[in-house]
């Protein structure tokens, strides 16, 4: 994270990042990768610079593998607090990064898919209606349980789930239920439990509301659990999802190497 300043003094954070996605395929239990991309970019809010100066920043970062990624100030305007400039880039990264997760979707057409986190974000990825994709999700920040909900998701062991619950979201509906992925003994309550969700659209049209199919679908997903226990986040993941990270921390730039190549063009 590099920063310039307004005439007026505004902080301007200059975040760079590298993102990706990565579509595996599961064949015969072996895991392949169909497709993947990586792409390096700088995000900053541009509005306070002059036009001719952006695009020629612009272009210089393209000639050096870079990519300017626009960025909307934050909702009230302006503002000297860095953090709160510095968060408006953050979300405009993570925004691009659904993006190429959303074509990584798109690729994989009308077969049963696993996303690494919420399915609202990645709307227009796949077709609610048709698409059996499922999406697993390893934060809880929200809570979406009443008391009763509550009791059932600490008393879960391995492989046993909470009822399933219509959930709204922004933009679509889900059916979600939370998973218990590993239950080491001694672990805090919430250990190893997953929350996952497919589109209410697919469930209601094509499934007929079959419960059978969560059960199936979470079996499934415990089958496919991660079992290096090296694995920093290997209670609350799957092993598709760590081979997915290798490949694409393989095909990325080195940290510090990546640094000092922007740094030296830049003069920041």
């Amino acid at each position: 994270m590099a920063w310039l300043q307004t005439v007026e003094g505004f902080p301007i954070p200059v975040r760079l990042s590298e993102i990706g996605a990565v579509l595996m395929c599961n064949t015969n239990r072996r895991l392949q990768r169909e497709w993947h991309i990586v792409e390096r970019v700088v995000t900053m809010v541009v509005e306070p610079f002059p036009w001719d100066e952006v695009e020629s920043f612009a272009a210089a970062l393209q000639a050096e593998g870079f990519r300017l990624l626009p960025c909307q100030k934050p909702k009230e305007g302006l503002t000297y607090d860095f953090q709160e400039m510095r968060k408006a880039t953050q979300n405009r990264s993570m925004d691009e990064m659904i993006r190429l997760e959303k074509q990584a979707l798109v690729r994989a057409g009308q077969v049963p898919i696993l996303v690494d986190g919420r399915l609202d974000p990645r709307r227009g990825g796949f077709d609610e209606a048709n698409t059996p994709v499922v999406g697993m999700i390893k934060g809880h920040h929200r809570n979406y349980l009443h008391d009763e909900g509550w009791r059932i998701y600490y008393n879960l062991q391995f492989g046993q789930r909470t009822p399933a619950f219509l959930l709204p979201q922004e933009h679509i509906t889900v059916v979600s239920w939370y998973l218990r992925l590993d239950s080491t003994t001694s672990a805090m309550p919430d250990w190893g439990i997953v929350r996952l969700e497919i589109p209410e659209k697919f469930f209601r049209l094509q499934l007929q509301q079959d419960s059978t199919y969560i059960d199936a679908l979470s079996r499934m997903v415990c089958e496919y659990r991660c079992k290096d226990k090296s694995y920093e986040r290997a209670s609350v993941s799957l092993y598709p999802i760590q081979r997915a990270e290798e490949i694409l921390g393989a095909t990325m730039t080195g940290g510090d190497q990546i640094v000092s190549r922007f740094y030296n063009l830049t003069q920041l």
